[in-house]
């Protein structure tokens, strides 16, 4: 069982997917919770979607956070023109295809030189990658996204 918590759509697909393990009281509890929390996540959503509907995203991070997180970028509107992991299986890359489109160049486990090449290539408007590369790309003057520390920001920082 693998569940999403990454942009509002995965979050209530989720909570619904857990709770349809158990009776109706609890899948009518996590309708309540989903109710209770879409106002502030739709208020979110109006704040940044209108800035970044349509732009395009680069990212190449570790472990799960590819296809996790991707379906937050798509809840803003935003479009993944590349995608990548450093330490993936198989595995990884079949569930990746579901939420990515035709066109979108999946790479594996680049070098920062290839990495650099790919977003020359793509000129994406944000870059959600880890700290090692968030620096190449400052200088590059192309905003970034540090994909692997969520503990010195939040939304809007």
């Amino acid at each position: 069982m693998e569940y999403n918590f990454f942009g509002p759509t995965k979050i209530a697909e989720s909570l619904r997917a857990i709770a349809a393990r158990f009776d109706s009281k609890i899948q009518e509890n996590a309708e309540k919770v989903i109710a209770k929390y879409q106002p502030a996540m739709d208020e979110i959503v109006a704040k940044y979607r209108p800035r970044l509907e349509g732009k395009t995203v680069a990212m190449m991070v570790g472990g799960l956070r590819p296809r996790h997180v991707v379906p937050a970028f798509l809840d803003l509107g935003m479009k993944l023109v590349g995608t990548g992991y450093e330490f993936a299986h198989n595995d990884d890359y079949k569930r990746t295809t579901h939420y990515i489109e035709n066109g979108t160049i999946v790479y594996d486990d680049v070098t920062a030189y290839e990495f650099e090449e790919f977003v020359k290539t793509l000129n994406p408007d944000l870059i959600a990658s880890g700290v090692k590369e968030k620096y190449v790309f400052q200088k590059m003057g192309l905003p970034f996204r540090q994909m692997h520390s969520w503990d010195y920001s939040e939304p809007g920082n």
